[in-house]
């Protein structure tokens, strides 16, 4: 460790420390101030486009060509929908400055190409970040405050929630399952064989704080999480009863979250189209017959019902990046679409976005840009399932297994999620997707293997 240090300080450039220290303080500003989290991120994109000036020639990013000319075209789509939308004001500011969340993972792999042992810096910071969010939210738990005097949230009476440095938002649980499988990559590849104990501790630890986070969509990602985790390692059995007995064992420390978790959710899945004119059938028979499943909820069914409407009227391009809202108020002005109703009972209700990545894609940008999210998604989910398949485990399959679950939890289909161009969200997942790109090139996983 002390001849890193050495050759940081002597060999490493002003200009390259300047960078490092921006971007390892990204994740602690996540959990603390989205506005220094992008103010950083900003800064940091300027600072590298500065280096790639400088350098004229940067062969440092020839390997992962392909990569680029991939975000560059996705970026051309977004602002050719600009260009077309009905919604320039609304739409310029996250569409034009979207090439700055690209240049955050530039940075991490320019930063990791250049100089690799800065991989321990990353994997301190990141822990320590980690480690301080789950505390905090611990604390928190315990204490009814953290460490700022925030005081846990309630609901519904006595259902109370801890947010940690978040205060009133509810997205610890968020931000926690969307940096667990890149601290365990990390973990992995700095770690080696030594990695199992500090992952089943992470892995736990996250958990309780998530689970009192009461975000049931994170804790379903933490699911996913879980079953990767379990699939991966040799000992399945081992681990799979392991985690049947910690879950089962949250599910009885709190009784009102397991009702939230278990029972609410199976209410939220399910809803009647019972027609209310109706006055031969008693409401009970009515319901019984016409009991449906919903996706997630009858709202978040309605989002999806609405996003296809939009997607409709704005087939290749959108209505532009986070313009549901403007859209849809539109559209629900129009005769067409006043009172409109499917077989589902789902109706055109307005939002500021669909809480649907893949829908939100079809809506803000259209099928292109929903094309290219896909196929990308559609690469990270192969790379996988081949890692699976490999008989060679050894810790660069492991670093790569888990660096393509950070990805994968951040464009899941399917599952309700928050604006996928929202900078917060963006932010962390082009963070991951920087050391994606570098662990894609630098690790040789084994002969006969190609993330």
């Amino acid at each position: 460790m002390s001849s890193n240090l050495n050759y940081f300080n002597q060999k490493i450039d002003v200009v390259d420390k300047v960078l490092l220290l921006l971007i390892l303080s990204i994740p602690f500003f996540l959990a603390t101030s989205i506005f220094m989290a992008d103010f950083l991120g900003s800064i940091s994109s300027l600072i590298l486009i500065y280096i790639i000036i400088k350098n004229k020639n940067n062969k440092i990013f020839k390997s992962i060509k392909k990569e680029i000319i991939f975000f560059l075209f996705l970026y051309l789509i977004i602002l050719i929908s600009l260009i077309f939308s009905n919604y320039f004001k609304d739409s310029f500011l996250a569409s034009f400055f979207y090439f700055r969340y690209f240049l955050v993972s530039l940075s991490i792999f320019y930063l990791l190409t250049k100089h690799e042992f800065l991989i321990k810096f990353f994997y301190n910071s990141i822990l320590i970040t980690l480690s301080l969010v789950i505390a905090d939210a611990f604390i928190q738990k315990i204490f009814g405050y953290n460490l700022f005097g925030y005081k846990q949230q309630d609901i519904l009476g006595d259902l109370a929630f801890v947010t940690s440095f978040f205060n009133e938002e509810k997205k610890l649980g968020s931000y926690l399952v969307r940096f667990i499988p890149l601290m365990l990559s990390l973990i992995y590849f700095v770690k080696g064989k030594k990695s199992f104990s500090i992952n089943i501790l992470i892995l736990i630890s996250s958990g309780i704080a998530i689970f009192f986070a009461s975000e049931r969509t994170a804790f379903l990602l933490y699911f996913i999480i879980i079953f990767h985790f379990i699939i991966i390692n040799k000992q399945k059995i081992r681990n799979l009863l392991l985690f049947i007995a910690f879950i089962i064992t949250l599910f009885s420390f709190n009784e009102d979250l397991k009702n939230k978790y278990v029972y609410f959710s199976i209410e939220q899945l399910t809803s009647s189209t019972k027609d209310k004119n109706d006055t031969h059938k008693s409401l009970a028979k009515i319901e019984s017959e016409n009991k449906i499943i919903r996706y997630y909820s009858e709202e978040h069914e309605n989002l999806s019902y609405t996003s296809l409407i939009i997607f409709k009227n704005n087939f290749l391009l959108g209505s532009g990046v986070k313009t549901f809202y403007q859209e849809c108020s539109h559209l629900s002005k129009k005769e067409k679409y006043k009172n409109i109703i499917n077989e589902r009972n789902n109706k055109l209700i307005c939002s500021t976005h669909p809480h649907n990545t893949y829908l939100q894609l079809l809506s803000d940008i259209g099928i292109i840009g929903f094309l290219m999210v896909s196929y990308f998604f559609l690469r990270i989910s192969l790379s996988n399932i081949k890692i699976l398949f490999n008989k060679q485990k050894n810790k660069n399959i492991y670093t790569n297994f888990y660096i393509n679950i950070a990805i994968f939890v951040n464009i899941l289909p399917l599952i309700p999620a928050g604006s996928i161009f929202n900078n917060w969200i963006s932010i962390m997942l082009y963070y991951s997707i920087g050391f994606w790109l570098f662990f894609k090139n630098q690790i040789n996983v084994s002969e006969n293997f190609k993330p």
